[in-house]
């Protein structure tokens, strides 16, 4: 079953009740195929058209960084719980991607989904812009992502 998420930006992270952050380090290698090192581990994934993970496996540091030779983009982003909510996770994007902190809520269904008020801290959707999955993003220019986060933020 798919996960029902909407995708919001804020513009900072001031004042939040967040979770200690875990640093993901990933790298496009193909449409399918994924690297990461989320903390001090090494893990490939195989993506279907949906940029749904099918498979996932840890991978040694050693094949991490060969695959990672071929990689077509690099992000690198701390991933936060916001602790009032718990379905509420935040990304907040370092180097090409700085400037952008992305607001995920994941539901357990339909009518909870319709139901849900976005919090006064959060701003507009994303959940149909590039900005809202890493895969679609990893394939803006630096001049792209500039100008679709300046859409967003007031």
């Amino acid at each position: 079953m798919r996960k029902l998420t909407k995708r919001f930006i804020t513009s900072s992270l001031d004042n939040l009740n967040l979770s200690m952050p875990i640093r993901y380090e990933r790298y496009y290698i193909s449409d399918t195929l994924r690297i990461q090192k989320k903390g001090n581990t090494y893990e490939k994934e195989i993506l279907n058209e949906n940029n749904t993970v099918t498979r996932k496996e840890n991978i040694s540091e050693s094949e991490f960084l060969s695959l990672k030779e071929n990689a077509y983009s690099k992000i690198i982003r701390d991933s936060y719980l916001y602790l009032d909510d718990k379905r509420v996770s935040i990304k907040k994007y370092l180097g090409d991607y700085q400037g952008l902190y992305r607001v995920e809520v994941t539901f357990t269904n339909m009518k909870e989904e319709n139901l849900y008020q976005k919090e006064t801290w959060m701003g507009q959707e994303i959940t149909k812009s590039p900005l809202a999955f890493d895969k679609d993003l990893s394939k803006l220019s630096k001049e792209e992502f500039k100008k679709e986060l300046k859409k967003y933020l007031e």
